[in-house]
């Protein structure tokens, strides 16, 4: 039975997505884990991120080659026909490597009604993924929305990534109170706070100084102890023209990639994977 995980901060510029696909892929080559990402975000940084140009064409002509093919009434009114599942979902799982695969975003996902049917995501997870992966990580946007409701309702646990700022002190609680109140509350669907990881850390900064010590007060049970400094590798590797390795566990600077392998291990030890 698949863990899944939601990757999530109400404030963007945090590394939130960064951290997710690393984690996705560092849980895979190292945890030996059965992975799936699921980019909730239409902006579709996650699926950028992994995908090959010729794989981001292949989604740009045909919608259901995304999340929104599982998502969509057409899939979801259908699925009991014989073979129509097998026949629909290898168009939106794609192989990123090995043991890791991504079902992609699509700015389609904007024109679904997911008010409407706000466990949509949780059946088909439980219907076709939970056996067949050990975790589900969910990349949702940085807002409170329906696409992270769909997210949260459809997950065991949310990781908080963000940096050490004001702006995200502040808005912890936010996401917190939504939380135990609509998830939680309205819903009634237990979900566990598995922990907030610091990211993009410049220790040097008074801004990491001054707001570490106010996270570690407030949440001194949910800080992670390992922590992902900020690295000019890592914005390379978004970019082919810069750099041939896009994860942080294939660069060469062996802090990260400690970093990184840290992160993931204690997420694992948290989170019972």
């Amino acid at each position: 039975m698949a863990k899944v995980i939601t990757f999530i901060n109400m404030k963007g510029g945090v590394g939130k997505t960064t951290l997710a696909v690393n984690v996705a892929y560092t849980l895979s080559k190292v945890e030996g884990k059965k992975v799936i990402l699921i980019d909730m975000d239409p902006q579709m940084n996650a699926t950028q991120y992994t995908l090959t140009e010729p794989q981001m064409n292949e989604i740009l002509d045909d919608r259901n080659k995304s999340v929104y093919g599982c998502l969509s009434p057409d899939y979801q009114a259908n699925s009991v026909l014989k073979g129509y599942e097998q026949r629909k979902e290898k168009k939106w799982i794609f192989n990123v490597d090995n043991t890791f695969d991504i079902i992609p975003s699509s700015l389609h996902i904007m024109t679904l009604n997911l008010a409407a049917g706000p466990y949509k995501l949780r059946q088909y997870i439980q219907n076709e993924l939970s056996e067949k992966y050990d975790i589900v990580i969910i990349d949702c946007p940085p807002t409170i929305s329906e696409y992270t409701k769909v997210s949260l309702l459809a997950s065991d646990m949310y990781l908080v990534p963000m940096k050490a700022e004001p702006l995200s002190v502040f808005g912890l609680p936010m996401l917190e109170n939504y939380v135990k109140e609509t998830i939680q509350g309205q819903f009634e669907h237990e979900i566990k706070f598995v922990g907030i990881v610091l990211n993009m850390v410049i220790p040097s900064r008074l801004l990491y100084k001054n707001n570490k010590p106010i996270i570690q007060k407030k949440w001194k049970l949910k800080l992670f102890q390992n922590e992902l400094k900020q690295c000019e590798d890592i914005v390379k590797g978004l970019d082919p023209e810069l750099s041939s390795e896009k994860y942080i566990l294939d660069m060469s600077d062996l802090i990260i990639v400690n970093q990184i392998k840290n992160i993931t291990k204690e997420l694992v030890q948290k989170g019972r994977l």
